[in-house]
């Protein structure tokens, strides 16, 4: 498949989908596109129609209706053969403005729901950024965003949820919960790959699990900082509620992320039945 877009990757997403004229031209050119390489598909990563996404990228109210009109002129030209998904931010304020969920049914395959990021760097206090489920502090979570969908009656079986192969670390965090729901800021990523190699407890961190959220963090006291992540016992339940609710699958960000060799992706793997 090939896709449009990505975090910084939509500046002109809003005001050229804002008329039949940018839309019709876009699924033309698509299926130009997909006839030439024998492509299975689009996915469209609009991040996000009607909410502020990247610093500077326009975005109007008017998105909404657009973003169903531009999947519907893809679905038109494309013919019923083509994969048509997208991708969702799993934020509730997402869910709830961005789109236009039962007029979508009929057009599209699949949504991948990025369940992580779900604390990010606009957050001035610390929590889980993937969690599967939600807590008495953090109402945000995959199964939450499930749950919503669900109650909606968008077909559990075009969801898909995601797993992050890298941590969000917050700096400025006290030790109180150690670390966890605590005001701090953001600081950075590590990858799965490092972080394997630098929170340790040769390196000040400790290792904790959150079984209501079931979810991964660590804390440093010594360094004040604090990360939250997917680990190896999150991934296994991630993959587990993706079969045990029927839904599309699991996917992931990304695959340079995580080891060569024994890593999540292998994990998932095993997991599925």
């Amino acid at each position: 498949m090939v896709a449009l877009g990505g975090w910084g990757g939509c500046k002109y997403c809003s005001p050229v989908f804002s008329t039949a004229a940018g839309r019709n031209e876009f699924a033309t050119s698509t299926k130009e596109l997909l006839d030439f390489f024998n492509a299975d598909g689009i996915d469209i990563d609009w991040e996000s129609p009607v909410i502020k996404g990247y610093e500077g990228h326009p975005y109007s109210p008017e998105d909404k209706n657009n973003f169903t009109e531009l999947v519907k002129a893809l679905r038109k030209a494309l013919g019923s053969s083509k994969e048509i998904s997208f991708a969702c931010n799993g934020l509730m304020e997402c869910l709830e403005n961005s789109y236009a969920w039962n007029d979508l049914i009929p057009y599209v395959d699949r949504v991948n729901l990025m369940s992580y990021d779900l604390v990010n760097s606009r957050n001035s206090s610390t929590g889980h950024h993937t969690p599967l489920y939600s807590t008495s502090f953090q109402k945000e979570s995959t199964d939450n965003s499930i749950r919503y969908l669900d109650s909606l009656g968008f077909p559990k079986n075009k969801i898909v949820i995601g797993a992050a192969f890298y941590s969000r670390i917050f700096e400025g965090v006290d030790s109180i919960n150690n670390g966890l729901n605590r005001p701090g800021k953001f600081k950075g990523f590590l990858t799965y790959q490092k972080l394997l190699q630098q929170l340790k407890v040769k390196n000040g961190f400790e290792a904790y699990w959150d079984d209501e959220a079931k979810a991964a963090y660590a804390y440093s006291p010594s360094k004040k900082l604090f990360a939250t992540f997917d680990n190896e016992r999150s991934i296994v339940l991630k993959t587990s509620y993706a079969v045990e609710k029927s839904l599309n699958g699991i996917m992931f960000w990304e695959l340079s992320q995580d080891r060569k060799k024994g890593g999540f992706v292998d994990l998932i793997w095993k997991t599925l039945p």
